[in-house]
């Protein structure tokens, strides 16, 4: 560790000066392709349905570790206060959540599990805050970037959907479920911005990793409330407007 920290020392001047001068403020839009999931002691990798018709459904564990793709999009406002670093803050509406996997339904007629198949996603709408450093190096005319920073959410709206088949019969599987209505939370995350030479930014894609550091829960999970993580891992390109 000490090492790396000496390394850093001495390679960051090189850095800085090796670079023009790349003070100023940025406006950055994006948007992609988001796999979200869940973590912690109660999270499943399977579950059962409860309930005797599709009015009453219920996974008796939502909580689960399948990845469920999403979206997100959104943007950030970057201060560039050297030629190594910036500090921004932005705003994000990203899909949380998880696949659940339903993979039985208990027949109180048959006093029995039958097979269950289809997919059911828990879908969690976020709207978040986002304040993103950023450590910047470059690559010839280009740059590349590393960040992390804090994040707070704010729940939009959940609900559980898909459809599913019980018993030979297809039903369409929907259930309001509950979820945390803030979660704080922090994020880390690489990218690479390629400068267009003849326009006023950059395009840019990035990988960003983010979890939530308050305990979750689903409303009516049986036998007990079960906690939770999110967890989300996006992939996004942009385009980010400079101002020197």
């Amino acid at each position: 560790m000490k090492k790396l920290a000496l390394y850093l020392l001495l390679i960051l001047p090189v850095v800085s000066q090796a670079q023009d001068n790349k003070k100023g403020i940025s406006l950055s839009l994006k948007g992609g392709l988001t796999l979200a999931n869940m973590y912690g002691k109660d999270v499943q990798s399977e579950t059962f349905l409860n309930g005797d018709s599709p009015d009453n459904f219920y996974a008796n564990s939502a909580a689960s570790d399948r990845l469920k793709p999403g979206m997100n999009f959104g943007g950030v406002l970057d201060f560039r206060f050297s030629n190594l670093l910036s500090l921004g803050i932005g705003t994000s509406y990203i899909q949380k959540g998880t696949r659940i996997n339903a993979t039985q339904h208990w027949n109180n007629d048959l006093q029995d599990f039958e097979p269950v198949d289809g997919r059911i996603n828990w879908i969690q709408n976020y709207l978040t805050l986002d304040v993103p450093l950023k450590i910047y190096f470059p690559v010839k005319e280009n740059e590349l970037y590393l960040q992390g920073g804090p994040t707070f959410a704010k729940l939009l709206n959940s609900k559980e959907k898909g459809k599913v088949t019980v018993g030979g019969s297809d039903y369409t599987y929907e259930n309001d479920r509950g979820a945390n209505d803030t979660e704080p939370g922090y994020f880390v995350g690489a990218g690479y911005l390629w400068s267009m030479t003849d326009k006023p930014g950059d395009i840019l894609i990035e990988f960003i990793w983010n979890r939530t550091v308050g305990k979750s829960y689903g409303r009516d999970l049986i036998p007990h409330p079960q906690y939770y993580y999110n967890q989300t891992f996006s992939l996004n390109v942009g385009y980010r407007f400079n101002w020197h």
